[in-house]
């Protein structure tokens, strides 16, 4: 562990296994609103392919009528009553997806406002983090600074320089501009190998799952509300009907 005061250690791994938490929640309501749009494109196809079928009825009712006198058929009877019922379910599963869809686009408002909200807490626990580290560090540098005060007070600049790198200026054609030359500190940071980042770290590394804005999103906040208020009407109506 990275962080070494074990209070400071306790408070934050408390803190993240609450994280936690709320990322998984989050997840299995991100899968069931993807499965619940997913539902809902696939009940478009399926009105198509309906559509299709009364179609391809239509067609053969017709053709059957060309080939007979007087009262129509069975056969007749039977295409076109095949028409109109794929006519009438390819209508009744396009408004149950269209139900669906804005079912699906109110979760993901819901969800695109817990992700912010996920991604500001994981963004402040990780500043809380590694200000626990810099507190353990810091302290482990405390027998230190009185020699470096003593450096930055009484060493030549050169010496200073050799430390903490120095800014040169250069000309770049007919332009100047300063150049900053890294000191001795600075490469020694650059060079050291990197520790392994600790569960705690491991955890708030961890990227969220990707999610779009919702298309309200795109209006400004009047036009989201009336937006809205259409779209919840319109679902009552589908639901009502």
């Amino acid at each position: 562990m990275h962080i070494q005061n074990p209070n400071t250690q306790e408070t934050v791994a408390f803190a993240v296994a609450g994280l936690t938490e709320r990322l998984a929640a989050f997840e299995q309501d991100l899968n069931a609103w993807q499965t619940l749009a997913d539902n809902a494109a696939l009940r478009v196809q399926t009105a198509e392919a309906l559509r299709s079928e009364a179609e391809q009825a239509r067609k053969d009712c017709r053709q059957a009528m060309r080939t007979s006198l007087g009262i129509p058929t069975k056969a007749v009877r039977e295409l076109k009553s095949k028409e109109m019922a794929n006519l009438e379910l390819a209508e009744e599963t396009l408004k149950i997806a269209e139900e669906e869809k804005i079912l699906a686009e109110k979760q993901q408002e819901a969800l695109f406002e817990q992700r912010e909200a996920l991604v500001q807490e994981r963004h402040a626990l990780r500043r809380q983090y590694w200000d626990a580290v810099l507190d353990d560090q810091i302290a482990q540098w405390g027998q230190q600074l009185p020699v470096l005060a003593l450096l930055l007070a009484e060493a030549p600049k050169a010496c200073i320089e050799r430390l903490f790198g120095r800014a040169e200026l250069r000309r770049n054609h007919e332009e100047f501009y300063a150049a900053q030359q890294p000191g001795e500190l600075q490469q020694a940071l650059q060079s050291a190998a990197q520790a392994e980042p600790d569960d705690l770290l491991a955890l708030l590394n961890r990227p969220l799952p990707a999610l779009a804005a919702p298309a309200s999103m795109a209006h400004n906040p009047l036009a989201r509300r009336r937006y809205q208020a259409e779209r919840d009407a319109q679902y009552q109506a589908l639901i009502n009907r």
